[in-house]
C-alpha cells in the first residue's frame, strides 16, 4: 500500500483530491463503512466518506469532547506506531463515552481504527475507519506502513499552521509568580549603529520598539497569545497584494520586525516559501530570542539591504514582496527611487504583486507622493489604502498606516 500512497501524491491535483484518494484507497485495502480524514489547523473541513452532512457537523462542533475522551487511544497509538484501535484500548468503557454515543451508533459503527500522521517530527494529521467488525492485527500494520507516505504526501500539497503563543522571560519576580502581571514588563534592550530596540510586553502584546533619542516608534507588536495577530489593521491589508497575485508560491518580506506578517502568510497559505531580508544582525537576534522566528515554517533568513539584495536577485523569483522596513522613524529614500521599483518589477514572477506600508500623510506631503510616483513609473496597477477606522473623521493631515499596492508592469 505504500506504492499506492506515492502514487496518488503525484496523480492527485489537490489536497481535498489526495485525501479523498487516500479514504478509496483504505476502504479497498483495509475495509471500513465509514472514513475520516482532518488535517491539523483545518479542522472545520475534513474529507469523509460515508457520513452524512450532520455527523459531520456533529463531529466537527462537538470535536474537543470526544477528542478528550479518546486521549487513552491517541497516547496508546503515538507509544507505538502510529496506530490504535479504540474498542480494543478503551474496552466496554468505549460504551460510555459521547463518542460512542453521539456518533458511532448513528452510523453503525463498533469499532474504530485511530491513525495520527505524521510529518517532520509532528502529527499532522488523523485518520479515523470505522465499521461493525473488529480490526486485525493485519489491518494495524497496514496502516502503520502507509502513515510516513501519508505525511509526506500530503505534506506536498502544503500543511495548515498555526502560531503557538509567545514564551515569556525566564525570569519570574514575586508579583508573576503570585499571578500579577505588570503593566509594562521589559524583555531586552540592544543598542545598534542606528538606536536602540526595546521589546517589552505591554498589554497582551509583545512590542519592539527603536529609540533614537529624538523619536520612539513601536515597531512591531504580536499578540502573545498568537503572535500571528498585531491588531494592527495595517497588517491585514498586506494580503491584497497576496490576493492579487496570480500564485501564492514565494514571498519576499523586506524587514523583519516580529515576524507577524511572515506568520500570517504561512498561516493562510499553507506551503509558501517565505524569505526575509533584514539589515540589522540585532533585529533577527531579538525575533529569533523573542517572537520565536525560526518556528516559521518555509522560511529562509537573510541579513543584507534589502535595496541591495533585491538588486541582486535573479529574476521572476517572488510571487509577492511586501516591504515593511523603518529605520526608528522614517522609510529609507531609497525605497522611494524609480530604481528600486524597477528591481520589483524585475524579481517579481508573472502577475506577482507588491505591498509597502509606510506611514504618512494623504495631503500630498511627505514620502508618499514620491512613493507612488517611483511605483506607478513601473507599474501599471497602483493602489493607495490608507488605514481608517469606521467613525474616523477623515482628515488628511492626519499621520496613518498608508499601504500601496503595485501589480502589473508598465511595459506590457
Amino acid at each position: 500500500m505504500l506504492r499506492e500512497v506515492v502514487e496518488l501524491s503525484q496523480e492527485s491535483g489537490s489536497a481535498a483530491g489526495f485525501e479523498a484518494a487516500v479514504l478509496r484507497l483504505l476502504e479497498r485495502e483495509i475495509g471500513c463503512d465509514v472514513a475520516y480524514f482532518s488535517v491539523k489547523g483545518n479542522e472545520a473541513n475534513p474529507t469523509v466518506r460515508g457520513l452524512e452532512a450532520t455527523i459531520v457537523e456533529r463531529a466537527v462542533t462537538r470535536g474537543e469532547i470526544y477528542l478528550k475522551e479518546l486521549g487513552p487511544v491517541k497516547r496508546a497509538a503515538l507509544a507505538g506506531r502510529g496506530v490504535a484501535v479504540d474498542s480494543e484500548v478503551l474496552g466496554l468503557r468505549l460504551r460510555e463515552t459521547k463518542y460512542h454515543r453521539e456518533l458511532g451508533r448513528a452510523v453503525g459503527v463498533r469499532h474504530s481504527l485511530m491513525a495520527y500522521v505524521p510529518w517532520g517530527g509532528r502529527v499532522v494529521a488523523a485518520l479515523m475507519l470505522g465499521r461493525e467488525s473488529p480490526f486485525s492485527e493485519g489491518d494495524v500494520r497496514r496502516m502503520e506502513t502507509a502513515l510516513p507516505a501519508l505525511g509526506v504526501g500530503r505534506a506536498a500539497f502544503g500543511l495548515p499552521w498555526s502560531s503557538k503563543p509567545l514564551r515569556g522571560s525566564a525570569r519570574r519576580g514575586l508579583l508573576s509568580r503570585l499571578g500579577v502581571q505588570p503593566r509594562v514588563h521589559s524583555l531586552a534592550s540592544v543598542d545598534t549603529p542606528s538606536g536602540t530596540l526595546v521589546v517589552q510586553d505591554r498589554g497582551g502584546f509583545r512590542e519592539m520598539i527603536a529609540i533614537d533619542g529624538r523619536s520612539e516608534l513601536v515597531w512591531t507588536r504580536a499578540a502573545l497569545a498568537n503572535p500571528s495577530r498585531s491588531g494592527w489593521p495595517y497588517v491585514d491589508l498586506l494580503h491584497v497584494a497576496a490576493a492579487l497575485a496570480g500564485d501564492r508560491g514565494r514571498a519576499l518580506f523586506v524587514g523583519c520586525g516580529g515576524g507577524v506578517a511572515m506568520r500570517r502568510f504561512a498561516s493562510v497559505y499553507p506551503g509558501i516559501r517565505l524569505d526575509v531580508v533584514e539589515r540589522e544582525p540585532a533585529v533577527l537576534e531579538l525575533a529569533r530570542r523573542w517572537y520565536d522566528l525560526d518556528a516559521i515554517p518555509g522560511l529562509a533568513v537573510h541579513v543584507a539591504d534589502g535595496v541591495d539584495f533585491i538588486g541582486r536577485a535573479p529574476p521572476r523569483t517572488w510571487d509577492v514582496v511586501v516591504l515593511d522596513a523603518y529605520d526608528t522613524g522614517a522609510l529609507s529614500e531609497a525605497f522611494l527611487r524609480r530604481s528600486f521599483f524597477a528591481d520589483l518589477e524585475r524579481v517579481l514572477r508573472p502577475e506577482g504583486a507588491v505591498a509597502v506600508n509606510l506611514i504618512g500623510t494623504l495631503d500630498g506631503r511627505g514620502p508618499l507622493r514620491a512613493l507612488v510616483g517611483a511605483a506607478r513609473a513601473e507599474f501599471s496597477d497602483v493602489r493607495v489604502v490608507p488605514v481608517m477606522t469606521p467613525d474616523e473623521e477623515y482628515a488628511p493631515h492626519a499621520p496613518r498606516n498608508i499601504v500601496v499596492i503595485a501589480s502589473g508592469p508598465r511595459r506590457a
